[in-house]
């Protein structure tokens, strides 16, 4: 279920910053480029934090596996 969850924010904010790119287009207005650097580094962090969350759940599987794999090689000897 995570990953659900996660695809649904995830087309959450293309969706909110599609809209906020027109609106702002539309406007006329310009961005502030502090907001636009500081988007730029919470993106990066949040990006990271995906990319650590991703490697954990991967190493969790195969810890698993190996667990599995672990107690089949016990019960066969």
């Amino acid at each position: 279920m995570p990953d659900q969850n996660s695809s649904v924010v995830k087309k959450f904010q293309q969706k909110y910053w599609r809209t906020k790119q027109t609106l702002i287009k539309v406007s006329g207005r310009k961005e502030d480029e502090h907001v636009v650097a500081s988007d730029a580094e919470l993106d990066g962090k949040l990006e990271v934090f995906h990319s650590i969350q991703r490697t954990c759940m991967e190493l969790l599987k195969v810890t698993e596996q190996y667990q599995r794999w672990k107690s089949s090689a016990r019960f066969d000897r």
